[in-house]
């Protein structure tokens, strides 16, 4: 019998592969680890309840560790994987780039991985590993081909998911996939992105923040609501919308930001799979990744600004403005500290070469403002209000 393992299963993309697996039939076991007070088979059922009804015979908990050796897995059921052809998806990480998690962002993406290539090397038959396109750190060209080219990481979550892939590359003894996503967001037929509080959803909740502080000042009918609202601030709230004529936002010029709609990830990583290619890794990014300045106009509108104006900068003036609001909004500096880790992203964007992507996959769907829209508006009902500072 052909059994799919994934790690990472309760994340954003393992639960898009975990459901995509299934609706193709296949049997899936996805391993979950204690947490806290709550146990592996409680988180289970918390987070795939409908799984567990749904597909009773071909989606089976496992409870593990990716932080153990053999990960924990009892040994009558690793004898029993060694029996079955077993495809790993790795999919465990964690995302955190806050510096004084560093540790464990080591730990989990590095120690974690080494753990887990030398668990499929004793029970898999083939290995898809989870990356990153940010392994190529602060180059402005990357091939998929490479890895290390003398690059500095922005980051500890970078310099991780790099170490974790040479391991791989160097110690994984079965046929293997490495996958790397650029920036992913909610799918493209719905904009759905459960469970996804990072990445473009900090951005977007900078201003859903802004927005909610500004209304609340204007109901109180203080000093600061007379200023606002005689520099032209009103609130519309029938229509939910926000007029602020004096306020003006600046973007990097010339910048854009390479976004990936997790359907997309999710279905590539299959396809290829299936193709039953060999050692190879592979950019999951955007051909056509839109200018920055497309999706700020995006986020804005679709938040209920009007009136708004966006000036155009250089990237170094850009940079400064984010860190001037770290040094002088101090309500807000914690946030603000994790909007700066995102920065780079799309001020010194990098080029990633697709040529696996282009010979085995179709392009992604285009950033279209349709698409941007649905996005948007599964993050304001679902996700916005969720997001702490």
């Amino acid at each position: 019998m052909k059994i799919h393992f994934v790690t990472g299963a309760t994340g954003f993309v393992g639960k898009y592969l975990t459901n995509a697996l299934l609706e193709k039939g296949e049997s899936v076991w996805i391993m979950v680890r204690p947490q806290g007070n709550a146990s592996a088979e409680t988180r289970a059922k918390e987070a795939f309840h409908d799984y567990l009804a749904k597909w009773p015979r071909t989606f089976r908990v496992v409870e593990g560790d990716i932080m153990i050796e053999n990960l924990g897995v009892a040994d009558d059921l690793a004898r029993e994987l060694e029996n079955q052809e077993v495809v790993f998806w790795h999919l465990a990480a964690s995302l955190s780039f806050a510096s004084e998690n560093r540790a464990d962002v080591q730990k989990t993406n590095y120690t974690g991985t080494v753990n887990v290539v030398n668990f499929a090397n004793r029970i898999a038959t083939k290995f898809m590993h989870m990356s990153t396109a940010y392994v190529c750190g602060n180059l402005s060209t990357f091939k998929e081909n490479e890895l290390y080219r003398g690059q500095k990481f922005r980051n500890h979550y970078e310099k991780s998911k790099f170490k974790a892939e040479k391991y791989v590359r160097d110690n994984c003894k079965l046929s293997h996939i490495i996958f790397r996503p650029s920036v992913i967001i909610g799918d493209a037929y719905r904009g759905k992105a459960e469970g996804c509080t990072f990445g473009y959803y900090r951005y977007m909740f900078m201003f859903h923040f802004f927005k909610k502080q500004v209304v609340k000042a204007l109901q109180k009918n203080d000093f600061l609501s007379f200023c606002l609202r005689s520099l032209g601030t009103r609130y519309d709230a029938k229509n939910d919308t926000l007029t602020m004529p004096v306020l003006a936002i600046p973007y990097p010029k010339n910048r854009h930001i390479d976004l990936i709609t997790v359907d997309y990830v999710v279905e590539s990583m299959i396809r290829l799979y299936e193709k039953n290619l060999s050692n190879i890794t592979v950019h999951l990014t955007h051909h056509n990744p839109p200018k920055f300045n497309f999706m700020l106009q995006a986020v804005l509108s679709d938040l209920g600004y009007q009136r708004t104006k966006l000036i155009p900068v250089p990237a170094w003036i850009f940079k400064a403005f984010i860190k001037s609001l770290y040094f002088f909004v101090v309500p807000i500096r914690k946030y603000t500290k994790s909007v700066m880790w995102y920065v780079p992203y799309f001020t010194d964007p990098c080029h990633f070469e697709r040529s696996v992507a282009s010979n085995h996959l179709e392009n992604p769907p285009e950033i279209s403002r349709e698409l941007v829209t649905r996005i948007n508006k599964y993050a304001k009902e679902n996700i916005l209000d969720h997001i702490e500072i």
